[in-house]
């Protein structure tokens, strides 16, 4: 799988930096996996972290590396990630904090991919605050 982050004066001069972990743009090629929304569930159909953000963004980060390893790919693959929260994350809060410094410790790389947040009024979970889909591309 090659990945290339996409950088250049117009984005820097249009957009400058990313104010999180992502980047603006992903070139790459291979076989893409196409991740469907994840929420906390564990293994049992479970919501783990009721209430807690930070713990339901790592189940959830949990729940599509499983779903990336055993398509044989690795976090690294990973160029599209689309989380939506069913509460104000905003850059400074604490649970965009959250967000960051979890998907720092899933997706290895100074810009792992490019990012969408989406604020939704609820999910199919009732006390689910995030789902997450996502796009890899393998080697």
């Amino acid at each position: 799988m090659s990945k290339q982050i996409v950088t250049g004066k117009r984005i820097n001069e249009q957009m400058g930096e990313p104010i999180g972990p992502y980047a603006h743009g992903v070139v790459s090629t291979g076989r893409l996996l196409w991740i469907a929304g994840q929420i906390a569930w564990d293994a049992e159909g479970k919501l783990v972290g009721k209430g807690d953000f930070g713990a339901q963004y790592r189940q959830v980060m949990r729940n599509i590396e499983a779903i990336v390893l055993d398509a044989g790919g690795e976090m690294r693959n990973i160029c599209k990630v689309v989380n939506y929260v069913t509460i104000a994350l905003v850059e400074g809060s604490e649970e965009y904090a959250q967000l960051s410094a979890v998907r720092r410790e899933f997706i290895p790389g100074d810009l792992p991919a490019v990012s969408t947040l989406v604020e939704v009024k609820s999910l199919m979970e009732e006390d689910a605050l995030v789902e997450t889909d996502a796009v890899a591309v393998l080697d």
